[in-house]
Formats: C-alpha cells, sequence, structure tokens
C-alpha cells in the first residue's frame, strides 16, 4: 500500500511540474510575441504601415504577416523583376502553408517582398533577420542595405554566417519603400524568422549588451566546469561526477555556437557555414540531455539499467538522422522542430526519475529537479525562438538558464561540501574523545603499577632500617596524595608537578639503593605541559631495568631544556641498557620497562610530541621527549581547538 501511494504520488508531481512547464513556456513565449511592436497592414497583405513605430526612442518592428513569394528567383541582384508570383506567405510562420500541393525544392534560392509606409524616423535605420541559418540579402528599393553569408545561385558556393552587414540607412517620412529580401540555402530557405527594422545606433548597443552578456554567461559557465573538474579530480572522486564538467562544457559549446556567440568565434572554427553549425546545434539537443541523465544518475545513485541508456540513444539517433528522410519540402524547418520536440520523453522520464527520488526523501533530489527544469526551460525556449515561434528576440534565455543550472549546481555541492565538512568535524570530535577515553585506560593501567612498586620499597625498608623505612613512608604519603590526585586529572599538568611526583618516587628508591643510586636533577625550563604521570614511569624505568641491574649501581639524570619552537625532557641513565624493540612490543610492557609504548603513545597522542629512545647494552639508555611549543596547552579542549584552527589554516593555504 505504501509503495502504491508513493509511486501515485511521485507520478502527480512528475505531471505537476511537467504542467509548470508548459505554463512557463508558454508564457515566455506568447508574452514575446504580445510585446513585439507588429505594423497594421494596410491596402493588401504585403504593405505594412509603420506610423505608430517611435524609432528615434528607440523602438524597433518586427515585419511579421503576408509577404509575396517568389521561388526558385532572385527578382533583385538577378534583374528578374517579372519574375512570376509564386504565392502570398505569413512570415515569419510560412512552414505552416501548403502551397497549392506543390512540391518545392528544400535548398536553393527564393525571394519576398513587401511593402513598408509612413516610417517616421530622424535618426538612421537598420533591418536584418536576427538569427536565420540562410544566406540573404536585403534591398530597399532596390539598394543593398543587409547582407549576410554568401547568397549564391549555386549549391556549392552558397555560404552562411551568424553575423551580418547591415548598413545604416535613412528614410523619408510618409513615403512607400519596397523591400526585398533575397534567401539562400542548403537546407531551408523559408523566411522563418521576421524581419527586424529598428534604430541603427539603439540596436547596435542591444546586441553589444546581449553579446556582452553571452560571453560573461560562457565565462562563468567555463569556469564552473572548470572547478567541477578540479574537485573532480583532487577533492572527492565519488563526490564529483565526471559528467558534471563534461555537462558543462556541453552546455558551454550550445551557448557557443548560436546567435550572436557563433557571429564572433566563427572565424575561429574556419568559417564552418552557420547552417551546418545548426546541424550540430540540432543534435547537441539530444547529447545534453543523454548526459544530464547519465550525471543525475550517478549523482543520486539512481539504478538504471543499461539498456535504459541504448533505448534513449538509440531513439535520439533516429530522432538526428530522421530530418533527412521527411518530404523534399522548403518548411523542413517545421520538421526539425517537431523533432527537437520529441526529446522531451527524456526529459519527462528524468523529471519522473527526480521526483521519485524527491517522495523518498533523498538528499538533494529537490534540489537536482529545480536545477535540472532550467536546462529544460532553456532548450525549449531556444528550440520555439530559432524556428520563428516567438515574435520577439529570445536568444540569451537559454543562455541565462544554463547559467542558473551551473549556479544551482554548485550551490547543491556547496551544501554536499557543507554537510561533510561537518561529519569530519564530528568525526574528529568523537576521534578525541576516543583518545580521552585512551588516556583514561592506559591512566587505569598505570596507576596500579606506582602503588604496588612504592608499597615494596617500604616493605623490603622495614626489615632492613625502620628509621629509613619511616622517612619512606613519609615520602610515600607525600607521593600517595599527589598520585591520588593524578588520578581525577585527564588534561595536562604543570611539569613542575610532575617533577615534584619524580622526586617523591626517586627519595624511596634512595632510600632502598642507597650508594648504589644517584640522581641528578638538570632543570632548566619547567614552565610548560605534561600528560600527568608520565615522567615518573620513565624515570622508574631507568632506575629499576637500568641502574639497580648493575652490580655497581649508576645514576639517573633528568634535565629540561628548550629552543625556539620546542622544550625537551631527558631522562638518561648509565644502566644496563635494553633491546628497544622488545621494550615497545605490547606483551613486553607489561612486564618490564614500565610500559614505555603508553608512555610514547600518550605524549604523542595528547601533546603531539616526538618520543625518541635510545639505548645500548651495557652502556646506559636515553629518553628524550620534544614538546612542540605551540601544543603546549593545559586542557585537552585547547589542544582540540588549536587542531581544527591548524586544520582551517592548512585548508586557506591550499
Amino acid at each position: 500500500m505504501a509503495n502504491s501511494y508513493s509511486v501515485r504520488k511521485s507520478n502527480i508531481m512528475t505531471l505537476a511540474v511537467v504542467f509548470a512547464i508548459i505554463i512557463c513556456v508558454s508564457v515566455v513565449a506568447l508574452s514575446g510575441n504580445f510585446a513585439v511592436n507588429k505594423a497594421q497592414v494596410l491596402e493588401d497583405d504585403s504593405i505594412f504601415n509603420l506610423s505608430s513605430v517611435d524609432f528615434d526612442n528607440g523602438q524597433s518592428v518586427y515585419l511579421s504577416g503576408n509577404w509575396r513569394f517568389y521561388d526558385n528567383a532572385f527578382i533583385v541582384s538577378g534583374q528578374n523583376e517579372e519574375a512570376a508570383l509564386t504565392s502570398s506567405l505569413k512570415v515569419p510562420s510560412a512552414f505552416n502553408y501548403t502551397l497549392n500541393n506543390k512540391s518545392y525544392a528544400s535548398s536553393g534560392i527564393c525571394s519576398y517582398e513587401c511593402m513598408i509606409n509612413n516610417v517616421n524616423a530622424e535618426e538612421y535605420l537598420t533591418i536584418y533577420i536576427p538569427n536565420i541559418t540562410s544566406a540573404y540579402r536585403i534591398y530597399i528599393n532596390s539598394v543593398l542595405v543587409c547582407e549576410s553569408g554568401n547568397a549564391a545561385e549555386s549549391y556549392d558556393e552558397i555560404w552562411t554566417t551568424a553575423s551580418r552587414n547591415a548598413l545604416p540607412f535613412a528614410l523619408e517620412a510618409g513615403s512607400r519603400y519596397r523591400v526585398v529580401v533575397e534567401l539562400a540555402a542548403r537546407n531551408n530557405i523559408g523566411l522563418y524568422m521576421p524581419v527586424k527594422l529598428a534604430n541603427y545606433n539603439a540596436d547596435r548597443t542591444a546586441q553589444a549588451q546581449t553579446a556582452a552578456l553571452r560571453f560573461i554567461t560562457c565565462g562563468i559557465v567555463f569556469s564552473c566546469g572548470f572547478i567541477f573538474l578540479i574537485l573532480k579530480r583532487l577533492v572527492d572522486k565519488e563526490l564529483y561526477s565526471l559528467w558534471l564538467p563534461v555537462l558543462s562544457f556541453v552546455l558551454l559549446i550550445r551557448i557557443l555556437v548560436t546567435s550572436e556567440s557563433y557571429a564572433v568565434i566563427q572565424h575561429m572554427l574556419f568559417d564552418v557555414s552557420f547552417e551546418d553549425i545548426s546541424i550540430f546545434t540540432f543534435i547537441s539537443t539530444f547529447i545534453i540531455k543523454l548526459i544530464a541523465l547519465v550525471y543525475i544518475a550517478k549523482c543520486l545513485k539512481i539504478q538504471l539499467k543499461d539498456n535504459v541508456y541504448v533505448s534513449f540513444s538509440a531513439l535520439f539517433l533516429l530522432l538526428a538522422i530522421g530530418i533527412n528522410f521527411l518530404p523534399n519540402s522548403i518548411f523542413d524547418i517545421y520538421y526539425y522542430m517537431i523533432l527537437q520536440l520529441l526529446s522531451i520523453i527524456i526529459d519527462i522520464y528524468i523529471i519522473n526519475k527526480l521526483c521519485i527520488e524527491a517522495v523518498k526523501k533523498t538528499d538533494y533530489a529537490l534540489l537536482y529537479l529545480f536545477s535540472y527544469i532550467f536546462i529544460v526551460l532553456g532548450l525549449l525556449v531556444d528550440v520555439l525562438y530559432v524556428n520563428g515561434l516567438t515574435g520577439v528576440n529570445l536568444s540569451s534565455f537559454m543562455s541565462v538558464c544554463f547559467l542558473l543550472f551551473v549556479l544551482f549546481t554548485a550551490i547543491i555541492h556547496a551544501f554536499r561540501i557543507r554537510k561533510i565538512f561537518n561529519y569530519a568535524l564530528d568525526s574528529q570530535r568523537l576521534e578525541t574523545e576516543l583518545e580521552r577515553a585512551n588516556v583514561q585506560i592506559m591512566l587505569s593501567q598505570i596507576q596500579p603499577h606506582f602503588m604496588y612498586n612504592a608499597l615494596n620499597t617500604i616493605k623490603s625498608l622495614i626489615k632492613r632500617d625502620p628509621e629509613k623505612a619511616e622517612k619512606a613512608v613519609i615520602d610515600f604519603s607525600l607521593y600517595l596524595r599527589g598520585n591520588m590526585d593524578s588520578l581525577t586529572k585527564t588534561d595536562p599538568i604543570p611539569f613542575s608537578e610532575e617533577l615534584a611526583h619524580v622526586k617523591y618516587y626517586c627519595n624511596i628508591e634512595q632510600l632502598r639503593f642507597q650508594d648504589k643510586l644517584d640522581i641528578f636533577y638538570e632543570i632548566g625550563p619547567d614552565s610548560f605541559f605534561v600528560p600527568t604521570l608520565s615522567v615518573q614511569p620513565i624515570v622508574e624505568n631507568a632506575i629499576k631495568h637500568g641502574v639497580t641491574k648493575k652490580a655497581e649501581g649508576g645514576s639517573v639524570t633528568i634535565s629540561t631544556d628548550e629552543d625556539e619552537e620546542n622544550y625537551y625532557i631527558i631522562v638518561e641513565d648509565d644502566g644496563v641498557g635494553f633491546d628497544v624493540r622488545s621494550a615497545f612490543n605490547k606483551q613486553y610492557d607489561n612486564r618490564s620497562h614500565v610500559g614505555l609504548k603508553n608512555i610514547k603513545e600518550r605524549f604523542e597522542t595528547i601533546m603531539g610530541a616526538a618520543v625518541s629512545v635510545e639505548s645500548e647494552i651495557g652502556k646506559g639508555s636515553k629518553f628524550t621527549v620534544k614538546l612542540p611549543k605551540n601544543k603546549n596547552v593545559s586542557s585537552l579542549q585547547e589542544i582540540d581547538s588549536l587542531d581544527k584552527k591548524s586544520d582551517i589554516i592548512e585548508e586557506m593555504e591550499i
């Protein structure tokens, strides 16, 4: 029951998202058509009255309406003024018409003609066709005012470009002018984009702003893609899918090869015809969605069978090449649009998968859903725009949507990084707690050992020398008092306090061994901290397993020193020496050498110290502790804080 409820909920959510996308695309497209300042038709279907357009204040007009169509003729440059009129076509929606059930070539040349009337403009004007993949020339009263590409009569010589050479011109108020557009194309010669008439200076400024916005967008998308690639390479190979930078770069390429962008970079790409590039643009729609499917599946760990990828790839390959098998018509651009819109199939599939994950409350599923919606909106609106279904220039809409996708994705990964960082902090805190617990365990191992040795010393002195035993009891009581206080201390203590413990212990041992044991103190700096009960076991080790093992006895020297970065504690004896490797063996330290391995681990764990042990059989031993000054603090909390600050500084340096 719960499973069917989840399926129903995800399906409803999918329908709601798809419906919202349709509404958004419709609003954008229709608002553009309503906003455009269209001319009023007078006298007949090919005459436009422009009296209401204020060109001098920056207004522009798209000459959308009925134009006279001349098939296979250049009526101006070809000096073919007597060419027979083929039909009257609606521009830019010419593909909606059938010309007397007659089949026309999808490539070649043609001409469109209209009249404009009552143009009121004191400043210079410009006229051109935005974002069309055909080569064209525009004449006003047989004077060439705009040219794009090479509109040649020979099929092999036709070459198209995204740029244009639009000359400024002036028109007399109240006069009527004849506008002729001559088109040449190898694929689509229909006038599926509207002709635009605008103020020359205002239009150039608007185009410059649009191009600047597009290239700023390209720069941001490229930077984000490059950063995603670095994160994939250096930070976390599992967190960052390689498909994310791939998707970012494909989106970048799609932006660069359309509209204003390609007009700038066309010469860098060996002047490949804009018409040929439009084929890549058509195919890239499918490529982008396939990569997005793989990327989202990887990020959310959605299990998809291989046949899903194969099926969609085969479908898109069929759609991409299917245009070549459609009816031979001058309106092929219509089929281009239909085939691109069929790619919505994969959009619905991806959205459904994301909705399923959102219903399951998978981390970041909703955020990935919103980010993918930007790709869908951008591609859909661009398909409508490049096929002439929007009367206003929406060339920047797709690039802005792609930018929002990349930025939204960056935000998603910022959240993921923050979550991982918080996990790391929690792990560090747990590690600190474990270290604290380990310290307590080690203390529980060491503290009974001290008491056992001290009592044995006093016991041996009672039989041999009661007076010295009494002195030993006093020293032991002072030692025991300090030792019992140490049982409750897990934080580091001042070295001077630890040294007092050492002296109490040494006094007891000297009473026991008398002339066979000499203790020397060469104390320099003592204003630093050490772990509780950390130096005394080292001294005990030197006495019991070094000096007292020699028949003649020996001496133990306890000294401290410092340099700019470290404090040093040195315990040196001239005893019998020992095997250092065996002394640090876990099975060995409970039987001798008073747990040197424990002492070493405590210094390293709590104080970040470096411990070195040197010993030579028959000559003695030297135990050196190097304590970094920058980590020498009085509490484990301060140590934890220092470690965190150090990690942050290292991250900033990286």
